[in-house]
């Protein structure tokens, strides 16, 4: 090899010169052989809780935002019901006025055959009674008087 100048030498090690072992086998002091053993173990399980860290769920930032999107998810749910809501309400009160103007005309077809009926009596029992003209005036009564009592009910029809 060409001599370069650069030497090699052994990384400096600490200024105290401890030097640590090698070897792949870990020895424990004789002190601890003479401990009892629930003091060994408690002493092992302390030292593995120190070295090993134990969790049971995620980190909290991790949580903070699960919790935030099921926040969020359980907000647009809630707008969203609160909008069918505000729909449906809005469906019912068309329903609603579609009834009032159904009944409203109802109503006026059912006064106006009423009206005619009680037309077609008093003209039927004028005819009979003032002017004894009874081969016109009978039927005309017996006419209006079933159409009143049978033909146009008065009552409002159940449609369920």
């Amino acid at each position: 090899m060409a001599n370069t100048g650069i030497t090699s030498s052994p990384p400096p090690g600490p200024a105290t010169g401890i030097t640590t072992p090698v070897s792949s086998t870990l020895t424990l002091p004789p002190e601890l052989d003479q401990l009892p053993a629930d003091v060994k173990s408690s002493m092992f399980s302390m030292m593995m809780s120190l070295i090993i860290r134990n969790t049971t769920g995620p980190d909290p930032e991790t949580s903070r935002i699960v919790a935030q999107s099921e926040m969020h998810e359980e907000s647009c749910r809630l707008d969203g019901y609160k909008e069918s809501l505000h729909t449906k309400d809005k469906q019912n009160d068309r329903d609603h006025e579609f009834r009032k103007k159904q009944l409203n005309h109802e109503t006026a077809k059912s006064m106006t055959v009423a009206l005619v009926c009680i037309a077609g009596i008093v003209t039927g029992l004028y005819l009979i009674v003032a002017k004894n003209d009874s081969s016109v005036g009978t039927p005309l009564l017996v006419a209006s008087f079933m159409a009143l009592i049978g033909g146009k009910s008065l009552l409002p029809k159940d449609k369920d």
